[in-house]
């Protein structure tokens, strides 16, 4: 990236990527002499072609861009007729960008300067990638029926999607059913598992190895071995699908090879995926629950039908199961992680930057209920001077909403919805005046252990400090480095080119001394790590940037990946409320997002929340569904263009 002035962080004597601007960037206005290569530089050819016209390098606001003086000193950045690869290294075309590096970083590699005739044809990935590189990986999660074992798959491979930038594919055993015999059934799923694996290499290539239509064997050999980035997730039968089934068909589904109920089959598992030399690396997660509670819970959340099944068949599938690590065999071979209740754990074998970030994450999980309330900081002037950035106070408007989320929190969130009953509560702020003066008004009262309602998880509380503020410079706006505190007016007019970069991939694309989205989501993982583990309900008062990574990855759709989530507006003076639990765990976002799309957000100001609407709802236990997302407007209108819209 150093040599590349075009990119966001490069120094200020770097060269611009040779990408074709779009039709609104002006051409450079003056052109500085262009360094000479060594006396000692190798030819590639000896008999190299005409010359081409001399390369001068032009300065354009804080960037730099590549001119000619052939064409009043500007040459065109890419030609038709231009080779598909300059030197021994083929250029990935459009539909190879690889998948493990920023899109703005490939779209720059794979056009080279005419000069660079030994191109670097992948950027080294960032630190977002970095817990799926090398080998690929293969997950299966194991355990009696009905103890959460889909609730664990589906967050840890979302979090694995979102944080690490993985692909990753879900297995589920019954989908292998109708095959033919036991071991057909188990090779029909080795064959996909295999087939996803070798989907990708480190040039992103989606074609089988086999079929790669290129001879030169040092890129085979990349494309074949390199960084893979995908995961895949291996997922038992879920107890709905035993369910529909006769107890017969229902033991058969159980019984799938992939289903690692005992040694044999995780042994086949282990042996059939290094005979496909994938160079995968496999582990199994096993999840056990023994606390009579968490069982209760589990078996109420069952449906009839799958409660029903549950009893006939518990004893066979007790008697049918071999837990990890307590057979005959020792399985000393096996990399393995044993999730006890969803506190203990144990791991054997487990080596590896993945597994262990895999442990981490596991560490944190909780099935119970959880609540999140996300809001925008109030106005502040920089919004209405649409400046970007900065530290700014509150604006009038963003006095009173700070004065409205006070009573809000007051009610709705240090306060049970359904019985009114005290209950413990958190805030969290970035550490930007325009965020603590947002959470000024929020009451603070100490609490004893007879105002607090009995927590879930059975830890009593002998005192608390309700919502005591904490400060998290990770929760900070996004950092707009050099163009900080400027309007949109005053960036393009300093640099033309920013815009066009950010089109490509807003993602990836830092501001010049500044962040990026992918440095957003890096900094934000801790924090994920502790809202998982938290029981009592979260306010966090934030900044858009920040938000829209926070409510993407809790939301947790899939068709919304992160790439996504820079382009998703926030709108200030909303508390957006998002709740979940180890059984509704795939968030429904709210309806009023429609309403935003079409500018019909915010509401009129008659149409606020007040506290009369929470009083009105205590007693009431269906009026909280879990799963969903729910919008408060609290108002004023802080007017639907803050400037901080392309933020």
């Amino acid at each position: 990236m150093g040599a590349q002035q075009s990119a966001p962080e490069a120094s200020s004597t770097a060269v611009a990527p040779p990408h074709k601007a779009p039709p609104d960037v002006a051409p450079t206005e003056k052109a500085l002499p262009s360094p000479q290569p060594p006396s000692d530089t190798p030819k590639v050819d000896p008999s190299p072609p005409t010359p081409l016209p001399p390369v001068e390098v032009a300065t354009q606001g804080p960037r730099a861009v590549l001119a000619s003086t052939g064409n009043p000193g500007v040459v065109p950045r890419s030609s038709a007729s231009s080779p598909p690869f300059l030197g021994g290294v083929p250029r990935a075309d459009s539909n190879e960008i690889n998948e493990l590096v920023p899109k703005i970083q490939a779209n720059t590699a794979k056009r080279a300067v005419p000069t660079n005739t030994q191109p670097t044809t992948v950027p080294a990935p960032q630190k977002q990638f970095f817990g799926v590189l090398g080998q690929r990986h293969v997950i299966c999660i194991n355990g009696l029926p009905n103890n959460g074992k889909a609730f664990v798959a589906r967050e840890l491979g979302w979090y694995l999607e979102f944080f690490h930038g993985a692909r990753v594919e879900y297995f589920s055993v019954d989908d292998y059913t109708d095959h033919g015999s036991r071991e057909e059934n188990a090779l029909a799923l080795l064959r996909d598992v295999e087939a996803f694996l070798r989907r990708a290499g480190g040039f992103g290539h989606h074609a089988s190895p086999g079929k790669q239509k290129c001879s030169d064997e040092s890129f085979f050999r990349k494309v074949t071995n390199t960084d893979s980035g995908r995961v895949a997730i291996v997922m038992p039968p879920k107890m709905a699908t035993l369910a529909a089934m006769d107890d017969e068909d229902a033991k058969r589904a159980w019984d799938n090879t992939w289903s690692a109920t005992n040694a044999l089959d995780r042994d086949w598992i282990r042996k059939k995926l290094a005979e496909s030399r994938q160079d995968s690396k496999l582990m199994f997660i096993e999840i056990e629950l023994t606390d009579p509670a968490m069982l209760k819970q589990h078996v109420d959340a069952a449906k009839p039908a799958e409660r029903a099944k549950l009893e006939t068949l518990r004893d066979w599938f007790e008697c049918s199961y071999t837990p990890l690590g307590r057979s005959a065999s020792a399985e000393v071979n096996v990399s393995y992680l044993k999730y006890r209740n969803f506190s203990d754990m144990e791991t054997h074998h487990m080596h590896g930057y993945l597994r262990m970030r895999v442990a981490q994450f596991l560490s944190v999980l909780r099935p119970w209920k959880h609540t999140i309330f996300l809001s925008r900081h109030g106005e502040s002037t920089y919004n209405v001077e649409k400046k970007l950035g900065g530290d700014p106070g509150l604006s009038p408007a963003g006095d009173e909403y700070a004065r409205r989320l006070g009573v809000f929190a007051e009610h709705c969130v240090q306060h049970n919805p359904q019985t009114g009953q005290t209950i413990p509560a958190r805030l969290w702020t970035s550490s930007l005046q325009r965020t603590e003066l947002t959470a000024a008004h929020i009451p603070h009262p100490d609490l004893d252990g007879a105002d607090i309602a009995p927590r879930i998880n059975g830890e009593e509380l002998m005192g608390w400090k309700q919502m005591r503020h904490r400060v998290y410079r990770n929760l900070d706006e996004i950092y707009a480095g050099t163009y900080d505190g400027m309007t949109e007016k005053q960036i393009a007019a300093a640099d033309e080119r920013f815009g066009a970069d950010r089109k490509v991939d807003k993602l990836g694309t830092r501001y010049p001394h500044g962040e990026s989205y992918l440095d957003l989501i890096t900094r934000l993982e801790p924090l994920i790590h502790e809202l998982h583990s938290y029981e009592e309900p979260l306010l966090i008062v934030s900044h858009q940037a920040t938000l829209r990574v926070l409510r993407a990855y809790l939301l947790r759709d899939r068709k919304m990946p992160r790439e996504m989530c820079p382009s998703v507006d926030i709108p200030q003076h909303t508390v957006m409320k998002i709740t979940w639990d180890g059984w509704h765990h795939e968030v429904s976002p709210s309806p009023d997002e429609a309403l935003m799309k079409t500018k019909k957000w915010p509401p009129p100001e008659d149409a606020v929340w007040s506290p009369s609407e929470a009083v009105a709802l205590h007693g009431r236990a269906d009026h909280e569904a879990l799963g969903e997302e729910t919008w408060y407007w609290l108002g004023p209108d802080p007017k639907r263009c803050d400037g901080q819209k392309n933020l």
